[in-house]
């Protein structure tokens, strides 16, 4: 039987003394999908994938919506009736029966909750293991438990594994939320009935002949990095760039043509997808899920879609079945560049040096 979606409003008081209403898109066990806004100023809204097993703890994964339109991610972790240390750190492990997991450092934001933000376009190991356990709890084809482990005496929480449906609903769920969240974010920075202009000030004097620069900057906040990594098979070049919990990027060999597209914690089995910039022409490439990844692996990609993305302003990749996903295309001219480059090259070394090299 097909898992329904919930949608469900309610108020509650927070730690902080303030309101906030919640309003859920999924609920089942052992997951929850909801949109958090509060009602006090300077705290920003989130999605959040949050567990439902339990009455006095919960671990929760947060998308936030922030400055330049900058998706970031956060793992909040409660209990009801710890005496946590405020601003103290402590030592948290999330990992699968895989034997993949990250350590993170956490912080008590209050006596109830630790709370871990992963830096903004961050390549550290740690935050690309933790992306990668996210990734297979969300999203694999046969999703594994999620164990978290404390470096003091509490014990350690396993959250069972999703079935194949429950991920198919809590993905679909959880992009609902994020375009809910988009829609809130856009209604905050509104400047309402005020005069306004996209144009500058010194724009409405400058000569009408003169060419303006292209908005898509090198040096704009970017959601986008490049990396390059020795893989079974040899180096290999990526550049990627995440919405929420999904995913999405491409990857190639150094002076090899097979350009290849990958979206995580969207699809299931095999699918076909169209990948479209803009108004510009889309492409469709049939897919399927990689035993070496766990994501969605596209072919038959032309290198002509990178140029429409390094001009482009935004980027949908939608699934057969109507799972769809869009990306920023804001400053991601730099690293596609930089993949563009690396990939086209028949010598490896020059472009590992474009970019240090990550652990798998």
């Amino acid at each position: 039987m097909k898992l329904l979606a919930v949608s469900l409003s309610v108020s509650f008081a927070t730690a902080s003394g303030g309101m906030a209403s919640e309003t859920t898109y999924y609920n089942s066990k052992p997951w929850e999908v909801v949109l958090h806004v509060p009602d006090v100023q300077n705290e920003r809204s989130y999605c959040a994938v949050r567990t439902s097993l339990w009455n006095t703890r919960t671990v929760s994964v947060e998308t936030q919506i922030g400055a330049a339109d900058a998706v970031t991610l956060a793992i909040r972790i409660r209990k009801e009736n710890w005496k946590l240390p405020l601003n103290q750190t402590t030592s948290v492990g999330l990992t699968t029966v895989a034997g993949i997991g990250a350590e993170v450092t956490m912080k008590a934001i209050s006596e109830e909750e630790l709370y871990y933000a992963i830096p903004h376009a961050s390549v550290d190991p740690s935050s690309f293991i933790l992306g990668t356990v996210l990734q297979q709890v969300f999203a694999a084809r046969q999703p594994p438990p999620l164990s978290v482990k404390f470096a003091g005496n509490e014990p350690m929480w396993t959250v069972p594994p999703l079935d194949r449906y429950q991920t198919i609903e809590l993905n679909e769920a959880s992009n609902r939320c994020d375009v809910d969240l988009r829609g809130l974010q856009a209604s905050a920075t509104d400047t309402g009935d005020g005069e306004t202009s996209p144009f500058s000030a010194a724009a409405s004097t400058a000569n009408p002949t003169a060419q303006s620069p292209n908005p898509i900057s090198a040096q704009a906040p970017s959601d986008w990095e490049f990396y390059t990594r020795d893989e079974d098979w040899g180096p290999t070049c990526f550049a990627q760039t995440h919405r929420g919990i999904v995913m999405v990027g491409f990857m190639g060999s150094p002076g090899k043509d097979d350009l290849v597209g990958f979206v995580s914690s969207l699809f299931t089995g095999e699918t076909r997808a169209t990948w479209h910039v803009d108004d510009k022409p889309a492409y469709v490439s049939d897919g399927g899920q990689s035993d070496y990844f766990s994501w969605h692996e596209f072919g038959q990609l032309p290198t002509e879609l990178l140029d429409q993305m390094s001009q482009g302003r935004e980027m949908a990749v939608t699934g057969a079945k109507g799972e769809r996903v869009t990306v920023s295309l804001t400053g991601a001219a730099e690293p596609l560049s930089k993949f563009k480059a690396c990939f086209g090259t028949l010598d490896p070394d020059s472009a590992a040096a474009a970019s240090p090299a990550r652990p798998k």
